[in-house]
């Protein structure tokens, strides 16, 4: 959910492409301990402070394989590092 909070901002049609797509996914579990020690090591690891980022790139990891749209690849690239199956796109 700290994706969702990251991207919308209302209920205004800048919200509707991610409301689409979290429509059509099914529900999310929610944050456990194990994934929050996954980012704090991928932040360690990649001398990053992008916590959210980390975050996304851990769960993602956790769901692999998978994939994962932003805006910013560069960030998500960098904590994502050599670990397999997670791909990075920019929209």
């Amino acid at each position: 959910m700290v994706v969702v909070a990251e991207t919308v901002r209302g209920s205004g049609p800048r919200d509707a492409p991610v409301n689409m797509i979290l429509a059509q996914t099914s529900p999310q579990h929610p944050l456990t301990e194990a994934i929050a020690r996954a980012a704090g090591q991928l932040l360690g690891t990649a001398r990053s402070s992008s916590t959210i980022d980390a975050l996304v790139v851990a769960e993602a990891l956790d769901c692999a394989p998978a994939l994962i749209w932003t805006s910013d690849p560069t960030d998500l690239r960098l904590l994502l590092g050599d670990h397999p199956g997670v791909t990075v796109e920019a929209i």
